[in-house]
Parts: C-alpha cells; sequence; structure tokens
C-alpha cells in the first residue's frame, strides 16, 4: 500500500530549515520570557552607557589583605550614586513615580546557563564594600545550590547584572520590573586610554569596562540617567572613599 503524497509546503514534519529537536522550555526559562515580555511591554526602555576606568579599583584591591569582588566595589559605588539621584532607585505607580528610601539591591546570577535569578541584598545602604562583598558572595553561593527562599529575591529597588567573565564589550540589559532601572557591567579589558593633562592629550594603557544602565523613561531622562553614571565612574576612578577591608 502506498503513501498518498504530501505537500511538502504543508507536512508538519517537513521544515525546510532542517533537522531541529524541540524541547518545552524548563519552568525558571518560562518564567524569564514572561518577565522579560512583560518588562518590555510595560516600560519604555531607554539606555546609556559609559566606560569606566577600574585601574584605581585594581590597586586597591591588590594592597587589601582580603579583596572584595570588583562586582562588590561597583555596587559599592552604585549604592552611593543612587543616594545623589534617588529617582533611579524608584518605581512608576499609576502615574506617579515610588522613591524608596533604602537600596534594596538585586543581584543577577547565572545558574551555568540554565536560568537567570536576582536574590537582593536588603539595606545595601547600610553595608561597606567588605560587607556587600560577603553578602553578594552568601547569595550566588545560596543560589547556584538552589536554597534562595522566596524572601531572598522580593523587595529589590535596583538591579546589578555583571557578564565580567564573559569576555562582553556591553550589555543592554532588561529592566527587573517593578524597578526603574538596572546596570550591567562587562569585561574590563586593557584598552589605550586618551588622558588630558597640562602636556596635552597622551595615550596610557588602562582597565577599562563598560557600565550601561537601561532605565524607564517614564521615572527619569537621558539627562539623569547620565548624571548618575558619571558620579558612578567618578567613585571607580577615584576609590578614596570606598573602605577596604
Amino acid at each position: 500500500m502506498t503513501t498518498p503524497a504530501t505537500d511538502p509546503a504543508t507536512d508538519p514534519a517537513t521544515d525546510p530549515r532542517g533537522p531541529s529537536t524541540v524541547r518545552r522550555a524548563s519552568g525558571i526559562r518560562r518564567r524569564i520570557a514572561e518577565h522579560m515580555v512583560r518588562s518590555l511591554a510595560t516600560s519604555p526602555h531607554a539606555a546609556t552607557a559609559v566606560e569606566v576606568r577600574y585601574d584605581a579599583v585594581e590597586a586597591a584591591r591588590r594592597a587589601s589583605a582580603a579583596p572584595p569582588s570588583v562586582l562588590a566595589c561597583t555596587a559599592w559605588a552604585v549604592v552611593r550614586a543612587l543616594a545623589d539621584f534617588p529617582h533611579v532607585n524608584a518605581s512608576w505607580e499609576d502615574g506617579a513615580i515610588r522613591v524608596f528610601e533604602h537600596v534594596n539591591l538585586g543581584v543577577a546570577v547565572d545558574l551555568n546557563h540554565e536560568g537567570l535569578v536576582v536574590p537582593v541584598v536588603h539595606g545595601a545602604h547600610g553595608l561597606d564594600v567588605a560587607g556587600l562583598h560577603e553578602r553578594i558572595a552568601g547569595l550566588t553561593a545560596k543560589a547556584r545550590a538552589g536554597g534562595l527562599r522566596v524572601a531572598d529575591m522580593a523587595g529589590g529597588t535596583f538591579t546589578v547584572s555583571s557578564l565580567g567573565r564573559s569576555g562582553t564589550l556591553f550589555t543592554i540589559p532588561v529592566i527587573n520590573q517593578p524597578q526603574a532601572a538596572i546596570l550591567s557591567m562587562d569585561t574590563i579589558a586593557s584598552r589605550p586610554v586618551v588622558v588630558e593633562d597640562a602636556g596635552g592629550p597622551r595615550i596610557e594603557p588602562g582597565r577599562v569596562a563598560v557600565l550601561t544602565l537601561s532605565f524607564d523613561h517614564r521615572v527619569f531622562d537621558g539627562a539623569y540617567a547620565a548624571a548618575f553614571l558619571a558620579r558612578v565612574r567618578e567613585l571607580l576612578e577615584n576609590p578614596g572613599e570606598m573602605p577596604m577591608p
């Protein structure tokens, strides 16, 4: 018995793209997908970025007896800058802007490429660099061990995401709703840097990374975002106030 011919264009078993495998997305992958789609549908996203020299931070870390992570140093600068630019630590709510007095810092954690979770360092505004390092490391380990509780991921007011070891140049992150903004940090790399001084411009090697801020354009505008990033850069490039352990 012969099987009737089937038009390849309508045959569900035929795909002009070639062989493929369909796998049901994991629960965490589906939740991430829903959250990302909802975020982009909710907030008018905009983004701005700056280059930051990490030479001074790396020198301070080398001189420390217990050097904190670069992410902890960046988090410290972000938290301090949020005090100067409070609308970055805010949320849009029904035509009003809710500005938070405390900083509960979300830190994105990759789960071995299977998904992403964002545990929260509650009360980050009250922590020094060593405290931020300890809390971030503890939450990251807890996340990768599958031990996070709902309370560990609730109440974030601002999020930081780092792809620092991935070799990336810059990343434009999606806002973690209902927050007003999210900052990504990419790889610190050696690059030629033009320095302006009394003798005119000169080129020297520098340790540079790009910080990118995605923000809800309803809450604040590009000039405010740029000023916030400039303050973060100032704190990182002149870390005299950063208390190293």
